[in-house]
């Protein structure tokens, strides 16, 4: 087959090995990865075929760069992971044509966006009949202490997160429990706080303009699922539910493969709504009732996508394929496959 170079941004990112082991270790045909990233003392440069130095995706020349490096090194596919590179990408989708570049992009830009805003998707979700969480969109800081009481506090607790953050970035359990109790006991992890602390830490930003929309949502306590979705055109190839065994607010270190049929309906449904194509994570948990919620919707393969290739799918590589338009195979998926995340060291004298 074809030899393919394919071109990843954010190279240096903790799980992007993974993901470029999915892409190389296909086989069925060689890959040439050519990295880039903003930061220069990662081990991007020392895991892919050509490094290339670039600024952060808010620079306004990203872009350009991006579509210069397309054409120095004949890039056959952009692995577009970043939202903000994604919607850019497919705007200017033309001339990533001229230079022979195929774009791994989910989904419209008007679509996107919706997806990497958490008040808008609930709003989305809730209008076209898709379970979704109990929540209130907090728009500024005098509407904060309605909202958390409406959802249950200070008997239950709930969960506060900006709009549009990544990762655990602003995340918070707002709770009436005595912390100072769990200080020396608690192993969770999970910010929390009073609501008067709460109110008082954005106070500041009551009239100053700079306060930012907040989502605020039941707690959910129980089981969590990431699930990575394959689709075209809203319809799934792939559906694979993993249970996060053990992990950080963006990361999976112990996960298992768990193809729970309520989940892969909830997650094909959110595909279709959203009309996504190529790679989409959704992650779920499961709330007070029993019921599987969806909390975050990630317009990209997530960070334990490696672990579909581990259980027999390779989708991360199989998303290559759809981008140059070869069939895309398809392979059983072994339930109950584990995999454990580990540290390891990479030296260098340069």
């Amino acid at each position: 087959m074809k030899k393919l170079n394919i071109l990843v941004p954010s190279a240096g990112h903790p799980t992007r090995p993974s993901l470029l082991k999915c892409l190389q270790n296909n086989g069925e045909r060689q890959i040439r990865i050519v990295g880039m990233d903003m930061e220069t003392n990662g081990i991007a440069s020392h895991i892919v075929d050509k490094f290339y130095h670039v600024p952060p995706r808010s620079d306004p020349e990203y872009l350009d760069l991006v579509l210069d490096i397309c054409s120095k090194e004949s890039i056959d596919v952009y692995y577009a992971l970043g939202e903000e590179e994604a919607i850019a990408a497919v705007q200017r989708k033309n001339e990533f044509n001229t230079v022979g570049t195929a774009i791994i992009s989910p989904g419209t830009p008007e679509m996107v966006t919706i997806a990497t805003n958490k008040c808008r998707w609930h709003d989305y979700l809730a209008s076209r009949g898709i379970a979704h969480a109990d929540y209130r969109n907090i728009y500024v800081v005098n509407e904060i202490e309605e909202a958390i009481h409406s959802l249950g506090y200070p008997y239950h607790d709930v969960f506060v997160k900006p709009a549009i953050a990544k990762g655990g970035r602003g995340a918070r359990i707002i709770t009436s429990k005595n912390l100072s109790e769990e200080y020396y006991t608690d192993r969770s992890g999970e910010p929390k706080m009073s609501l008067n602390a709460f109110i008082e830490l954005l106070s500041p930003f009551k009239d100053s303009g700079k306060f930012l929309p907040i989502l605020a949502m039941e707690y959910l306590p129980g089981t969590y699922y990431s699930v990575d979705v394959l689709s075209e055109n809203g319809k799934p190839h792939y559906v694979i539910p993993k249970i996060r065994i053990q992990g950080t607010a963006s990361n999976t270190t112990v996960g298992q493969v768990s193809l729970d049929s309520a989940v892969i309906e909830l997650a094909t449904d959110i595909c279709r709504v959203f009309d996504f194509s190529y790679l989409q994570n959704y992650e779920m948990k499961v709330n007070n009732k029993g019921e599987i919620i969806p909390y975050d919707i990630n317009p990209r393969g997530g960070a334990s996508v490696a672990l579909c290739a581990g259980a027999g799918a390779n989708i991360a590589y199989y998303a290559v394929k759809m981008a140059i338009g070869e069939e895309i195979p398809q392979k059983k998926v072994i339930n109950g496959t584990k995999m454990i995340r580990y540290y390891d060291e990479f030296y260098t004298n340069a």
